[in-house]
């Protein structure tokens, strides 16, 4: 079990399997967000118009956040840097794991 509920999965940098999979989630929340929206605006209009007595509540909406993971001293001291520079976060150029999150907003 991992640390996080908003874990989706780890992707490898060069697997393109890893990257279509990340592409396809990213299009799945788009998609998403996409849906509440309209649907929060059919419902304010049937509200605002009189055609329903329900009030229309704000629907979630969801982001993708990719972490960087991989070795951080030896990045660091490749660029002429502190060893512990990228201790807090690695930059995903600079990364061969991206660990997949997805955060309601």
């Amino acid at each position: 079990m991992r640390g996080s509920a908003n874990y989706v999965m780890t992707a490898h940098t060069e697997c393109a399997g890893d990257m279509l999979e990340l592409e396809t989630v990213r299009k799945v929340v788009k998609v998403i967000n996409s849906e509440n929206a309209d649907i929060e605006k059919w419902s304010r209009y049937r509200f605002e118009n009189g055609y329903s007595n329900i009030e229309p509540k704000k629907l979630p909406r969801y982001r993708v956040k990719c972490q960087g993971r991989g070795p951080r001293a030896s990045i660091a001291r490749a660029e002429g840097r502190h060893p512990r520079a990228y201790d807090q976060s690695i930059p995903l150029g600079k990364s061969k794991k991206w660990d997949v999150y997805v955060y309601q907003r």
